[in-house]
């Protein structure tokens, strides 16, 4: 009786300090979509060609999906309230040192950097962090409010990334951030204090030569999906071969390479990387789409996301519920649905009206707000106890390392003629139409590889698995 009025009162206190936590969801995300807005007046402002400029978003993602590794890595034996406060003040500090080195791009990135090393708690913890602490009736309720909280953050850092560009200087957007900081009193009253150690884990500490050596390999990756070369292929083969030895030669490597024997790791983490790979390759694409079809501004096309986040923040809000009523599994194959019926709409309506796009587009948000509570209450209970934390690091390098991958093939496909032929009966009547009509059904065929992997790799797992 006293250790389940303990375990009550410590949920308590947790759900006290959830709405910080959201918070620090929302400005990561946030002060992604403003810097993207506004890069192309940090171009002009340094007088850099958008290939220069893109290394701020390219270094960042590297820092992002690194780092992401570590929280999830430490968290199973570091405390959430020393991971979440070291974040909180990394996020802070980075962004401060912004405002302070703004007279210099590339000390501009080092600083970009410090600011997403504090950020990438949110991917890192929060999903594990969850999974501990909260319990399973919480869980998705939780998980759908995140997924809300992001997709209002992207509408507003969108809008207020635009309207920063117009109306005033892009370093604005620096200081901002700062606001992270407001959440640490709270975080740092209402966090336990100690790792809540799962049955059968031992308490290691990471290998600091195996982070290195594991930032480089992960880096070669990303510059090989880019350059699509055999030479970059060939150094980035190299560098994972590197730290495959690296690993088996030291203690506690950060990602150990055991770890893709844990059934369902891999092919659970692929499910989402793939099906995650479709809405980032999308969105890249879909700016394209619009100016080719509809010729339209990029200001107009920034205000289609418009009521698409706001449906997608209402939905999320609701995800939560929808999990927990229908169950995961449900959950996660009536989002991939909607999804589905939003690439088969833009596909077949290209190049008619253009309401059938903003109606497209909504559904597109709606159905990812309502996989992401299914997708990440069902992954970790299908892991051993004693791996979560480490098993969602893979997870997530997985999924960035398909997502990079999908964007580029997706560049690679709306760039080339191949495509342009009416294969299915469409609206379109130019190349240009039946390449983004014949790209948007290959979305949707992914998609519904997504949905038959999901039940055959999950069918077997229990859904309301309790924590100890």
């Amino acid at each position: 009786m006293n250790e389940t009025t303990q375990e009550q009162r410590e949920e308590s206190l947790i759900l006290k300090a959830m709405p910080f936590m959201i918070f620090l969801c929302f400005m990561q995300v946030f002060s992604d979509q403003m810097f993207g807005i506004v890069s192309p007046d940090i171009a002009k402002t340094f007088v850099l060609t958008p290939a220069q400029v893109g290394w701020l978003t390219t270094i960042a993602s590297l820092v992002f999906g690194v780092g992401g590794a570590i929280y999830s890595t430490l968290s199973d034996d570091v405390s959430p309230r020393k991971l979440f406060t070291f974040g909180t003040v990394m996020f802070g500090l980075g962004s401060l040192l912004m405002v302070a080195l703004q007279f210099s791009f590339w000390l501009i990135i080092v600083a970009r950097s410090i600011q997403v090393v504090g950020a990438a708690v949110i991917p890192g913890c929060f999903v594990v962090f969850v999974r501990k602490y909260l319990s399973a009736d919480k869980q998705a309720k939780y998980l759908g409010f995140n997924t809300a909280m992001f997709q209002l953050s992207s509408a507003l850092g969108a809008v207020f990334g635009g309207m920063i560009s117009k109306y005033m200087s892009w370093q604005v957007t620096m200081i901002i951030p700062v606001l992270v900081l407001v959440a640490l009193p709270a975080l740092r009253k209402y966090l336990p204090d100690t790792a809540k150690a799962d049955e059968g884990h031992t308490s290691q500490r990471i290998n600091v030569p195996s982070v290195i050596v594991f930032s480089a390999a992960f880096a070669l990756i990303l510059l090989a999906i880019n350059k699509n070369t055999l030479l970059w292929w060939g150094i980035a083969v190299l560098g994972v071969v590197v730290y495959v030895i690296c690993s088996k030669l030291v203690s506690n490597p950060i990602i150990d390479i055991a770890l893709f024997k844990v059934p369902k790791l891999v092919t659970g983490s692929l499910v989402g990387a793939i099906v995650y790979g479709t809405q980032s390759a999308f969105f890249f694409v879909f700016p394209f789409l619009m100016q080719a079809n509809y010729d339209v501004s990029s200001a107009t096309v920034g205000m289609m996301y418009l009521p698409a986040n706001i449906c997608a923040f209402l939905s999320g809000m609701s995800s939560g519920f929808i999990t927990n009523k229908v169950g995961a599994k449900k959950g996660f194959q009536i989002g991939c649905t909607v999804i589905l019926l939003s690439q088969l709409m833009f596909g077949f309506f290209m190049g008619g009206n253009i309401a059938f796009m903003w109606v497209a587009l909504v559904l597109f948000g709606v159905g990812y707000t309502i996989i992401y509570p299914a997708y990440n209450s069902i992954l970790p209970n299908a892991l051993p106890n004693e791996v979560v934390g480490r098993g969602m690091a893979v997870n997530n390098l997985l999924k960035r390392l398909v997502l990079t991958a999908m964007i580029a093939a997706s560049g690679v496909l709306i760039s080339g003629s191949t495509l342009g032929k009416r294969l299915v009966p469409t609206m379109g009547h130019t190349d240009k139409s039946f390449i983004y009509s014949n790209v948007c059904f290959i979305f949707a065929v992914v998609i519904v590889i997504g949905m038959v992997s999901y039940y055959f790799v999950f069918r077997n797992v229990k859904e309301d698995k309790q924590q100890a």
